[in-house]
């Protein structure tokens, strides 16, 4: 294959992967849908020409020249012209009003959709493979990726539009003027080409450099953000402000690439429509020496051109913003693909037998390519007993109870479990930006102040509450910024208890409050017939539980029973590690 065959094989290649990656994203009915946005486009490009028509015979009419073409359909006089080209111009108006308003609002849907649909994939994606990506990333591409990619689906409808509206354009100038047709398929094609070899690859390199250095940028703002604290103790917010200066900048200069090429292209294609329409002007005075006609031809020409030259800008302009928010199309795409790829499955309900709450045998889980985080792990949990779990870092505590609450799936052994009846508080309480009750809902229907209430006191959180000058309704800032670490934590339990479980997992959800706090919640959790799940560094919590257990790297061992006393407590130190 020469090396023009093959430029030529992979530029087709690359068309066709590029069409079938933006038709893969949309369903029949999308399809369908923007497929009728486009027909309502074209149809307003068809009554400006009918539009340019009827002022062509209106003009011949009021020369007394009468129509050029004696048809049943034609206007017979001034005055019925006058009204066709009202009524024609009127109705212009409202198909134009009508098709761009369902256009955006069929763009507007598909957006909806492509962010519902990666919202949906990265919630459901696999956990290990969750907990890799950056979170500001999945936020930004979900928000502003979908809407890049929503935008080229707009474009496509009025690129689509603009190129039929041209060539029907272009058979109407045939048929006045073969010429015409000649000068505007050259300008044309010598547009094209100019595009597709100058501009084309450098608006797709800038897109894709763009869609990086926001990438970046992204994910330090989230970290300027996310550590106020330290950098105000630290000092060294100049650090800080000059990473982003530099991420900044790349973005800056990547995004002006990105706009200026596309305008470079409309302006080329703008004044070369102008001199188009004054070569289409000579023609017709060359052709024609009948002074009527030519200033008949001249009214048809204008009004066909006041269309004509801007949809030839728009479409120099959509042809280089479509080859920018590809980008987005093929970014959603693949994200999409690997949330597909690595979808956690939903795991066989597997409920424990009589009296138990939780029955894990021969439980085994990595990390990759990892030694086993978890191994032969066994542990029964019956109704209404307090466990408590204790270990060194990083042993595998939390990972035990992603098992459990089926966060994660185990690689061998079996967890049986009713996760309907689960409620899990990690350490680090993930609180919405709104009020204490919404906090507490988390997604629950409406439930009644006395309910709300009721969970607050056995979190020992109630006090609290009632001392705010809003109540329920008290705003807790960005992730409960406004709140202590302990009120944070009550908060968190309040809304487990809130939600009926019958099975408590507490990931270190006790480690800030105080003692005496501690000891008031986790009496009212054991007075509530509630099994709970305590993980806990706290030697003091050991008094709570019925039974205590050390995660070490050769399983699950049980120790002394609660409330034995401990005679060495140096010997009780070194248990609860």
């Amino acid at each position: 294959m020469s090396a023009i065959d093959s430029t030529k094989f992979n530029g087709t290649a690359r068309v066709e992967g590029d069409r079938r990656t933006a038709l893969r994203l949309l369903d029949n009915g999308q399809r369908l849908i923007l497929a009728l946005s486009t027909l309502g486009r074209i149809a307003v490009g068809l009554c400006d020409l009918l539009v340019a028509a009827a002022m062509y015979s209106l003009f011949l009419l009021l020369q007394d020249r009468g129509t050029l073409h004696h048809f049943w359909w034609t206007p017979k006089s001034v005055l019925s012209a006058s009204l066709v080209t009202v009524v024609l111009v009127v109705l212009r108006g409202l198909m134009d009003i009508f098709s761009t308003r369902f256009t955006f609002g069929q763009i507007q849907n598909l957006h909806t959709t492509f962010l519902l649909r990666l919202t949906d994939g990265y919630s459901r994606i696999h956990w290990s493979r969750f907990i890799e990506r950056n979170r500001s990333e999945l936020s930004a591409r979900a928000l502003q990726t979908t809407r890049e990619a929503a935008d080229f689906y707009h474009r496509c409808v009025e690129m689509t539009g603009n190129v039929v509206i041209v060539a029907i354009m272009t058979v109407a100038l045939a048929y006045q003027s073969f010429a015409a047709v000649c000068f505007l398929g050259f300008a044309i094609a010598v547009f094209y080409i100019g595009h597709r070899f100058l501009i084309r690859r450098k608006l797709q390199a800038a897109a894709s450099s763009r869609e990086r250095s926001l990438r970046l940028l992204q994910r330090s703002l989230a970290d300027m953000f996310s550590s106020g604290k330290e950098i105000r103790t630290y000092g060294n917010q100049a650090f800080f402000q000059d990473r982003i200066r530099r991420q900044a900048e790349c973005t800056a200069v990547n995004t002006l690439r990105v706009m200026s090429l596309p305008q470079f292209a409309r302006v080329v294609a703008d004044q070369g429509a102008v001199l188009l329409f004054l070569f289409i002007v000579i023609a017709v005075e060359l052709r024609q020496g009948d002074l009527p006609r030519l200033l008949s031809l001249l009214v048809f020409y204008f009004v066909l051109s006041r269309r004509l030259l801007p949809i030839i800008s728009q479409i120099a302009l959509l042809a280089g913003q479509m080859d920018g928010s590809y980008e987005s199309v093929k970014t959603v795409d693949s994200e999409l693909n690997e949330c597909r790829m690595h979808r956690e499955h939903a795991l066989p309900p597997l409920l424990p037998g009589p009296g138990a709450v939780l029955e894990m045998t021969q439980v085994s889980f990595l990390f990759g390519e990892k030694s086993n985080v978890l191994d032969n792990v066994n542990l029964r949990v019956e109704e209404g007993e307090t466990i408590l779990l204790h270990g060194v870092s990083g042993i595998g505590k939390s990972t035990l109870l992603n098992l459990i609450a089926g966060i994660l799936p185990p690689l061998t052994g079996t967890v049986r479990v009713d996760r309907a009846s689960i409620a899990y508080v990690p350490q680090d309480i993930p609180l919405l930006d709104d009020s204490i009750r919404m906090n507490l809902l988390f997604g629950l229907p409406e439930q009644s102040d006395e309910a709300l209430g009721r969970a607050l006191r056995a979190a020992e959180l109630d006090n609290f509450v009632s001392a705010q000058p809003l109540g329920l309704d008290t705003l807790v800032g960005d992730n409960g910024a406004l709140f202590s670490g302990g009120e944070r934590q009550r908060l968190g339990i309040a809304r487990a208890i809130l939600r009926g479980s019958r099975f408590l997992l507490l990931d270190e959800a006790t480690s800030a409050l105080d003692e005496e706090n501690e000891r008031q919640v986790l009496e009212n959790l054991s007075a509530s017939g509630k099994a709970v799940l305590l993980v806990t560094h706290r030697l003091h919590t050991r008094w709570f539980g019925h039974r205590v257990f050390r995660l070490e790297e050769d399983g699950l061992i049980e120790e002394l029973q609660a409330g034995l006393p401990i005679e060495e407590p140096d010997s009780a130190a070194r248990l609860l590690r």
